[in-house]
């Protein structure tokens, strides 16, 4: 029977292996202008930061020489370049002058010590001999009288002879006053005794925490002993006289109560009378506007004013000289071909000054429209090339047409006469207008409302007949 010699299986000479340093340990999350992004430790082990290659006391690579070769991703510094240390070269030596400033940064002012950081005032062991050495000066000064002597004074109160002897009296004289307190009736002028002062100073002898001499004073009410603290005969008067105290309060609750609700039912008595009486006020107009948004420079693109009976007196498209967003084309309809050849607010201001001089105006959030008109009326005013002069003037002729004006606000009362209480906002919800969003439609929603509010009185107040505040719709 023969036997065969294994021998190991030979390498040829033409094959050579990876070198372990130079592959990478794991594969790369992304690049970066080419450039592999490895995760922490997954890099080829031979590459290098600029911060490792000063350490080696070799130069930072310039990157006009060398480009990174591969970047290591961090959770505090982002994406570090790593660079190759043969193509470093050694750090040329520093001047003089800039080695003596970076010493000079990390020697301590105290100390005189070279450290290997940069110090920002004394160095660690110079802040410990420091500390060291208060704490010894603070165990050697009397808390009380602050003086300083050789030897420290005990831990625990930490005062001299005098200052402890004071401190003792105080305590005594804050416990004697506490037993009294605690011992003998608080009812005014009694001075029966309910309790011993050896009970009362047992219950606090249990609890030696609150005999702490450092405290400021004893124990308050809620830690007081939990036998009576009035006489029968003053247990008595105090519950008769918190029963009256009571009756008081439920009293004064209750009229308040009262006089809030007939404060309400007045105000809503008046809101409605002020509808009715709107309603037939042949002086009164309801004015509304149509805009390119809900901005300070929004601009008028439809004006319309009707009557109290609700006859037009104006309901025209108004060219803005702007383009109209599609935002506010989406809510009103209106676009720019629908207002080219339209008269400019210009046109029609003289129009509109007409018909709201002397009349009551109403408006429905008044805020803004009238916030809107004060924009047109100040571009109006100011001309086509303004400057700041004129820009000023503008502003007070604006403000002047519009103070003229006797607007009232519609939204407020119709809201209030709704109902629709927000607690977030602590009042009644702003209630939408139901007009379409066009101009004249608006102005027809606004009576709709002043009617829905004043149709218990319309009639009365159309025959001239007296207005009853309980009447109230």
């Amino acid at each position: 029977m023969s036997t065969t010699t294994a021998t190991a299986t030979e390498i040829p000479t033409s094959r050579t292996e990876a070198d372990s340093d130079r592959v990478a340990k794991g594969k790369p999350l992304g690049h970066t202008a080419g450039v592999p992004v490895y995760g922490w430790g997954q890099a080829p082990p031979y590459l290098r930061t600029k911060t490792q290659l000063g350490a080696d006391r070799l130069n930072v690579t310039e990157e006009q020489e060398q480009a990174p070769l591969a970047y290591v991703r961090t959770r505090d510094y982002g994406d570090v370049p790593l660079h190759d240390p043969a193509g470093a070269v050694k750090m040329k030596p520093l001047p003089s002058s800039t080695k003596a400033k970076m010493a000079a940064r990390r020697t301590c002012p105290e100390c005189g010590t070279v450290r290997k950081m940069v110090l920002r005032g004394p160095c660690s062991e110079c802040r410990e001999r420091a500390e060291k050495e208060r704490l010894r000066l603070l165990a050697r000064t009397c808390a009380g009288c602050s003086t300083v002597r050789e030897r420290p004074y005990p831990q625990g109160h930490r005062r001299c002879q005098t200052c402890r002897q004071e401190q003792l009296q105080a305590k005594r004289e804050r416990v004697e006053a506490w037993l009294v307190e605690v011992t003998v009736c608080v009812g005014d002028g009694c001075t029966m005794r309910l309790s011993s002062k050896t009970r009362a100073r047992a219950w606090l002898k249990e609890r030696a925490w609150l005999l702490n001499p450092e405290r400021i004073g004893l124990p308050d009410s809620s830690w007081w002993p939990d036998w009576s603290r009035r006489c029968p005969p003053c247990a008595a008067a105090y519950e008769q006289e918190q029963e009256h105290r009571r009756a008081e309060y439920q009293e004064r609750y209750e009229r308040q109560e009262r006089e809030r609700a007939e404060r309400e039912r007045q105000a809503a008595a008046a809101r409605v009378r002020w509808a009715a009486e709107t309603l037939v006020d042949p002086s009164v107009v309801v004015v509304d506007t149509e805009t390119t948004g809900l901005g300070d420079d929004a601009r008028i693109v439809e004006l319309a004013v009707l009557s109290s009976a609700g006859d037009v007196l104006l309901d025209t498209l108004v060219d803005p000289g702007v383009p109209i967003p599609a935002v506010a084309s989406d809510i009103h309809g209106i676009t720019d071909s629908d207002v080219a050849g339209a008269p400019r607010f210009s046109d029609v201001v003289a129009r509109l000054g007409a018909l709201l001089k002397g009349k009551r105006v109403l408006i429905y959030n008044k805020g803004y429209d009238v916030g809107v008109l004060r924009h047109e009326l100040t571009l109006h005013y100011a001309g086509v090339t303004p400057d700041g002069d004129a820009v000023a003037a503008a502003n007070r002729q604006a403000a002047a047409w519009l103070e003229a004006l006797d607007v009232e606000d519609v939204m407020i009362p119709y809201s209030d006469w709704v109902g629709d209480w927000s607690e977030y906002h602590g009042n009644n919800r702003w209630q939408p207008l139901q007009g379409g969003h066009r101009a004249a439609g608006d102005c027809r929603a606004v009576l709709d409302c002043l009617r829905a509010m004043g149709r218990s009185y319309e009639r009365l107040a159309a025959v001239g007949g007296g207005l009853d505040e309980g009447e109230a719709a």
